[in-house]
């Protein structure tokens, strides 16, 4: 099982090797992602496969509400908080 800090530093690294936008050292867990044009809407499904594999289990995209992909703590809370309670 991988800690808080694993799970985060693995988005943090997709995200930036995705978005070529930023480098994984300057991205912080509080970064707007789409806001600030890190990320497109267009690579919301590859998140999600990413995120899937991450996390061992399916996403049930019918269950996503707006915001959850904001940040990497909105996705880390939406996607993840439950496997490190």
């Amino acid at each position: 099982m991988s800690t808080v800090a694993d799970t985060r530093d693995a988005l943090r690294r997709w995200i930036a090797e995705q978005s070529g936008k930023t480098s994984f050292e300057n991205l912080a867990d509080d970064t707007p992602l789409f806001r600030s044009g890190i990320l497109k809407s267009v690579q919301i499904s590859d998140l999600i496969l990413y995120i899937e594999e991450l996390a061992g289990r399916a996403v049930d995209v019918e269950q996503i509400k707006p915001g959850v992909f904001r940040d990497i703590d909105s996705i880390f809370r939406s996607f993840f908080a439950h496997d490190h309670a």
